[in-house]
């Protein structure tokens, strides 16, 4: 392979990586702030003092037990918790992977100013 191609292919890669990176950021951001919801809302619901409460369903309310409703949002911190752990990990070999290209450029250049 020649080098300008080896360099385009590795400047190529290191953007694609970059870009994955942002966007699994940006997700485990959002997924942080629905866990942090979740759980001020079953804090909330704990203090109230009744057995049912009304949940907002769309436009629409229904009245629910206040068990159940916890129950749900433990049940949905458990699966963030799980997606933030994924991420977590495409976090870190993304970030890997990009000081490898990043290290593999430098070495490259390194050669080619020699």
């Amino acid at each position: 392979m020649s080098q300008p191609n080896l360099i385009r292919d590795l400047t190529n890669s290191l953007r694609s990586y970059k870009t994955q990176l942002d966007s699994a950021n940006q997700q485990l951001a959002h997924l942080e702030k629905q866990e942090k919801i979740a759980q001020l809302t079953a804090n909330e619901l704990g203090s109230y003092p009744t057995d049912q409460v009304w949940r907002s369903c769309g436009r629409s309310f229904i009245l629910q037990d206040k068990s159940k409703y916890i129950a749900d949002l433990e049940h949905d911190e458990g699966i963030i918790k799980d997606q933030k752990k994924n991420l977590t990990i495409k976090q870190k070999y993304l970030e890997t992977s990009v000081e490898k290209v990043v290290d593999n450029l430098k070495q490259f250049m390194e050669k080619e100013s020699k």
